[in-house]
């Protein structure tokens, strides 16, 4: 990776020979196997300045709010999931395991104070859909 900003970074996935559907398509399988019992939303978007994974928890058989969410819907800011004290233990546990998943196959060498974006893809997180709430399984 060329690191023009100095504090680039790349996960130890990361492979410039697949695209974000591919990435999708294998951490989709990962979710499948590690997350069993949950059940996830993972879609990628391209566009004109490169792409996006969304990853959605949509159901689990745990706890994930520790107060009740109206909506049962939240977009998470998935670099301090450790610090949200909306979230259960467990919860927190899984999606920091999701993220690490999805970073893995990541690289970032943006520096927004001199306009200079350069990753892999973006990356959403979110516990429930916009249109559809969170479901405890069990």
């Amino acid at each position: 990776m060329q690191n023009y900003t100095g504090r680039g970074w790349e996960g130890k996935n990361y492979d410039n020979n697949l695209s974000t559907k591919e990435i999708t398509k294998i951490v989709r399988q990962r979710l499948k196997k590690e997350f069993s019992e949950c059940k996830f939303s993972v879609r990628y978007k391209s566009f004109a300045g490169g792409s996006s994974i969304s990853c959605a928890l949509v159901s689990a058989p745990f706890d994930v709010f520790t107060e009740d969410l109206k909506d049962g819907y939240i977009q998470v800011n998935h670099f301090y999931i450790e610090k949200e004290n909306i979230f259960t233990d467990k919860a927190k546990e899984v999606l920091k395991k999701v993220t690490d998943m999805f970073t893995s196959f990541n690289y970032n060498d943006s520096d927004a104070q001199i306009d200079y974006f350069s990753t892999n893809f973006y990356f959403h997180l979110e516990v429930g859909q916009w249109d559809k709430p969170f479901i405890k399984t069990a």
